[in-house]
This record gives C-alpha cells, sequence and structure tokens, in this order.
C-alpha cells in the first residue's frame, strides 16, 4: 500500500464484473433474460451467490450479444476471482480482449431455489441488459512501459519508477489490495499534467514521496492499476481529500474508454 502524505485508502470488496460504457460507443444490442446461477455452499453465502449469479448473468448477456471472442477469457477470471486468487486477473488483457461490456442492467427475477441433481440450495438471477459493442480494438502504436517497481518494498520505502509513452498521454495510478482501493494519481499534491511521447519520465513527477506501508502486521499485496488515455478524460468517481473509490468503479470507468483511446498496464508487489 501507498503512504501519500496522509492519503488513505478505503476497505473494499473485489468483485470482478462487467461494467457501465459511454455514450462514445458505436452499438447497443438489448438483451432479454439473460440467466446465472450460483450455489450456497460451504463459505459461500446466500448473498455472495447472488453476485456470483448476477455476473455469470453479465456473462450470459454478453455471449448472447455476440462478444465470444474472448469470453472464455472472462469466465476463467471469474473463477479464480470467486478463490479470491486475483493474480491471473492483474495479469491477463482482459482490457484488451473484451470487444464489448454492459451498459446498463435490470434485475428481471432474483430467487433461491434447490437444484434438482445435487439438493443444493441455490441462486438464480436473470436479467435485462443494455450490452455496447466497441467497434475499435487496441492502437498498436500507443504502448507505454512502466520500469523500476519492485517485486519486494520495505515498510517506509519510497517507490519510483519510469514511464515511457509512444504517444502523447494523461496517466491515472490506482492501488488496488485484497483490503483496500484508492487513487493514487492524480491528487492534491500533484496534478493532472500530459505526458510527453518518447521521453522517459520519472515518478513522482513533482516533489511529493510515495511511501510504501502496510495496513497490518504480515505482508502486503498491492496491486497497481496504470491507465494511460490519449485525451484527458478525468476520473472523478472518488469521495473526499483522500480519493476513496473501490475497484468496481476503477474498471468501469476503465471500460467506458474505447480499446483504441486506452492502454492500461498492472504491477504487483509487497510490502513487508
Amino acid at each position: 500500500m501507498f503512504k501519500l502524505s496522509g492519503l488513505l485508502p478505503i476497505i473494499c470488496s473485489f468483485t470482478l464484473c462487467l461494467f457501465t460504457l459511454t455514450a462514445n460507443a458505436q452499438e447497443i444490442i438489448h438483451i432479454k433474460g439473460a440467466t446465472g446461477e450460483a450455489e450456497i455452499v460451504g463459505r459461500i453465502s446466500e448473498e455472495e451467490a447472488r453476485k456470483q449469479a448476477l455476473n455469470k448473468a453479465k456473462i450470459e448477456a454478453l455471449r448472447k450479444a455476440g462478444v465470444g471472442e474472448k469470453i472464455q477469457t472472462y469466465e476463467n477470471l471469474f473463477r479464480s476471482e470467486l478463490n479470491n486468487d486475483f493474480t491471473e486477473f492483474f495479469s491477463t488483457d482482459i482490457h484488451s480482449e473484451l470487444q464489448g461490456a454492459i451498459q446498463s442492467y435490470e434485475v428481471v427475477t432474483h430467487r433461491r431455489k434447490v437444484d434438482e441433481v445435487t439438493n443444493l440450495f441455490m441462486v438464480e438471477v436473470t436479467i435485462d441488459a443494455s450490452v455496447v459493442l466497441y467497434s475499435t480494438k487496441p492502437d498498436p502504436t500507443f504502448s507505454v512501459k512502466v520500469e523500476g517497481i519492485k517485486g519486494i518494498y520495505d515498510e517506509g520505502e519510497f517507490i519510483t519508477f519510469n514511464i515511457l509513452s509512444t504517444q502523447d498521454c494523461y496517466l491515472h495510478i490506482f492501488s488496488i489490495t485484497d483490503n483496500y482501493t484508492g487513487l493514487i494519481y492524480p491528487n492534491k499534491w500533484e496534478k493532472f499534467q500530459p505526458i510527453s511521447a518518447n521521453t522517459e519520465m520519472k515518478f513522482p513527477f513533482g516533489y511529493l514521496d510515495y511511501e510504501a506501508f502496510k495496513s497490518g502486521k504480515g505482508i502486503d499485496t498491492n496491486r497497481m492499476v496504470f491507465v494511460f488515455t490519449k485525451s484527458p478524460i478525468q476520473f472523478m468517481s472518488h469521495t473526499g481529500e483522500e480519493q476513496l473509490t473501490s475497484s468496481e468503479t476503477i474498471f468501469s470507468w476503465i471500460y467506458s474508454i474505447m480499446p483504441n483511446e486506452r492502454v492500461v498496464d498492472y504491477h504487483a508487489f509487497t510490502v513487508r
């Protein structure tokens, strides 16, 4: 985690889901009756099963809309999320593989039932959804390098790294851990500014220090999400001076941006 002049993230749950899209996407397909199911078993409560069933219904809506090119990747990542293992998500380019996303949805039915084969209690969720299909693919001429992030930091150690982009762009940095989430950059100390093409820039850009720290005892794992955009699309969905947010909100914003307008990079490290 980061210690940033008192900037503290908030506890939140990691929910892998599909995301709201802005109106600048081209084609919208309306899907009726996409259904997902999940078992209430072991440590999975009825509420957790409901969330899982909802995510599966979203996957089904994507499939019905024809977003099948890389849907298997999403399903694999969904299963990893269920096992509380986020590693695969942060090392897979799902952001460039999906060619559509959920713009909006409405839960039509939500019911508890008993599986006829296993006799286990289940939750079934059915949704109507609007799916936006991207008309663009990632721009192969737009690439970035983030170098200098170590795999392990000692608590209190400063975090620095270098950034190199092939195009003029803008940057947001998010921090996601198993317990905390927050927007790290830009912030009130370091303002939103363009990154020049083909010029290696050292982060932090100003005089602010970014200090690694732990939320408690043991080792913390931090996942940094770097979002580069060609235009100055600012992330505004945070609260208070601390810029608190959630992982779902972060990825909703990412997927609202057309694939040819963004590059997303992930880095993970531990703090001991």
